[in-house]
């Protein structure tokens, strides 16, 4: 009986002791369930500078306030400022109070669309100088196999024609290694055309160079009838030179060489070429010599 009482007082004491504990638990976790705040509770290093943050913070943003009540305060005039009704007027007063800065604008503006212009005829130039020196033509005068090679556009009515004649002549006779090809180009007439059909079809025959120079010496006859009768004289075929004269083929050479000259744009003759130097025009003997040299050395 006493032992069964000691047992039964200490089981009283030990579920007082876990009733406390248990309640502690339940003290601390919910402590800090409705209070979440003091786990992240950091105590401040310093908390002078704290103080110093905070007090910069309000003075910007008093700052900031004051700013945009003054800002609010401006008043602007546009009374100064151009109207735009007011812009037709500055403009058309500028132009008639500075002339010459108008004139030196437009001449500025005029020499770079030149320029544009020049290097692009330049550069289509070199590209149809290429082709000429392709072209087959039989039209030749001097060395045949000559490096050197002067391009004239003729027409056999035209007087500085026969005064550059003259000249490449002499340069020719001068220069082995040179050579003259000819490209017709008939633009005075009807006569003008009829004597290039007969230099052509003369050089079915081989005998461009004699009629050519024909053409061009004082011996030329002024009538068509007594041309023929001068190349009559020169051995030539009269009946298959007429023929020929006629024929597609000469036609077809004519239209090729015209093509030649749409390409160069010109416009007059005599028109001459020598190595990627165009020449719009007659030039003496020593300037002949002068492009041979700066071209071909």
């Amino acid at each position: 009986m006493s032992i069964y009482s000691k047992k039964r007082k200490n089981s009283g004491f030990r579920l007082i002791i876990y009733s406390i504990f248990l309640l502690s638990i339940i003290l601390i976790i919910g402590y800090y369930f409705f209070y979440p705040n003091n786990l992240n509770t950091i105590p401040d290093e310093n908390p002078l500078e704290t103080i110093i943050e905070v007090s910069d913070q309000v003075e910007v943003i008093n700052k900031t306030n004051e700013t945009n009540d003054s800002l609010g305060e401006i008043e602007i005039d546009l009374s100064n400022y151009l109207q735009v009704n007011d812009l037709d007027r500055k403009i058309k007063d500028f132009i008639q109070n500075n002339p010459d800065f108008i004139i030196d604008v437009l001449r500025k503006y005029q020499d770079e669309q030149n320029k544009v212009e020049q290097d692009k005829i330049s550069s289509q130039n070199k590209s149809n100088i290429s082709s000429l020196n392709l072209f087959d033509n039989p039209m030749i005068i001097g060395n045949s196999n000559a490096s050197k090679i002067i391009f004239e556009f003729v027409d056999y009515n035209c007087g500085y024609c026969l005064k550059f004649h003259e000249q490449v002549l002499s340069v020719l006779n001068e220069n082995q290694n040179t050579k003259l090809v000819i490209m017709q180009m008939p633009i005075l007439g009807e006569s003008s055309i009829t004597l290039s059909k007969i230099v052509i079809a003369a050089s079915f025959q081989n005998k461009f160079e004699e009629v050519h120079n024909y053409l061009y010496s004082s011996d030329r006859k002024s009538k068509m009838a007594d041309i023929l009768g001068d190349l009559f004289l020169m051995d030539i075929d009269i009946a298959q030179l007429e023929q020929d004269m006629n024929s597609e083929k000469v036609s077809d050479v004519i239209l090729s060489h015209e093509q030649f000259v749409n390409k160069f744009k010109f416009n007059g003759t005599p028109a001459i070429i020598i190595g990627d130097t165009i020449i719009p025009g007659y030039i003496e003997k020593d300037k002949i010599l002068e492009i041979l040299e700066n071209e071909f050395s």
